[in-house]
């Protein structure tokens, strides 16, 4: 009996072994996956825009960058400029 026990937690222990390295697999091959589909930082600086409280401010930044002033003006329910944002 002693012996039927001790090879069942081995081929437990071994199985649960042999799981987790297919399950480590599988996560390293969707993550190779991630890595090679992922655009780098150098292909999403488009997106990257630097918010500057005044327009003053984003002018004078973009004439010393060489770069267009991206601007955005939202309004609220009530039509209000200054508060208004999303």
């Amino acid at each position: 009996m002693k012996t039927k026990s001790l090879l069942a937690l081995l081929l437990g222990t071994a199985f649960a072994a042999g799981a987790q390295a297919a399950d480590q697999r599988e996560a390293d091959r969707v993550i190779d996956r991630f890595q090679a589909v992922r655009p780098r930082a150098a292909e999403l600086a488009i997106y990257e825009l630097d918010w500057l409280p005044t327009l003053k401010e984003a002018k004078a930044k973009a004439a010393r960058e060489n770069r267009p002033v991206f601007l955005v003006v939202v309004t609220n329910s009530f039509g209000d400029v200054c508060t208004g944002h999303c």
